[in-house]
């Protein structure tokens, strides 16, 4: 799975920014998500380049790149095998991601994000996500307190369902993909509260995110809803 969508899923949530269904046929299920695990994503060298197109609110797309490169295996927060990443998306900035993967559970762990000059941090042992899920599984995760430069900014209940195996179309072209539902329930340091439900296409044997779409609702029930599909995508150089 690429980690670094799960740090553009946790910015939306912190914009205040899922459910949408597939465009492509169902096919043979595959009994566990764990086919759409990429496990050599995580190797430190692993460069991937991506390119997507978004929309928000139903407003014009717009094309956004984006380079994650696993740079080292580090200590960070009292773990001595935290992989590091390096997220390069034009902005200039210097953004970091410190995640713990597991190839036996199948899992991956966010503990920590540096954004330009902030770090985020996930306490009290990190954004967990298990992704060894059978076909219609649903498992929820311990609460996870967030700190944004050691101040509390959010706190976040939050589940992952398998729905399907599905075949989509986007303009990269025609994958078949692990259907997964990402379910968060947010509080932030105000009371203010936000659910936020992504659907997100992983490809098998890639572990890359073909599509995702979103959709958030406010305690007023406003929503806001946005998608994701790929362009392009390499892996090591290689397309997907």
């Amino acid at each position: 799975m690429k980690s670094y969508l799960f740090g553009v899923s946790i910015t939306l949530l912190l914009a205040g920014c899922g459910g949408g269904g597939g465009d492509g046929n169902t096919v043979s299920q595959r009994a566990n998500s764990s086919a759409c695990f990429n496990e050599s994503l995580y190797n430190v060298g692993t460069v991937v380049n991506e390119v997507n197109t978004v929309i928000f609110n139903g407003a014009s797309p717009s094309e956004n790149s984006e380079t994650t490169e696993v740079t080292q295996t580090t200590s960070y927060r009292g773990y001595s095998d935290a992989i590091e990443e390096k997220i390069t998306d034009g902005s200039g900035e210097d953004n970091r991601l410190y995640i713990l993967a597991d190839s036996t559970e199948k899992s991956v762990t966010t503990l920590g994000q540096i954004l330009g000059s902030d770090e985020i941090i996930y306490r009290p042992s990190g954004f967990v996500l298990n992704y060894d899920l059978a076909l219609g599984e649903k498992k929820t995760f311990p609460t996870v307190s967030e700190y944004e430069n050691n101040v509390l900014s959010n706190t976040t209940d939050y589940s992952l369902e398998y729905l399907r195996t599905e075949n989509i179309t986007v303009p990269a072209g025609t994958f078949e993909t692990c259907v997964l539902e990402f379910v968060l329930d947010n509080v932030d340091s105000s009371g203010d509260k936000l659910k936020v439900v992504f659907t997100q296409y992983i490809g098998v044997g890639n572990g890359i995110t073909i599509r995702e779409d979103f959709v958030s609702t406010d305690e007023n029930g406003e929503t806001t809803t946005g998608s994701e599909k790929l362009v392009s995508a390499t892996i090591n150089g290689n397309p997907i």
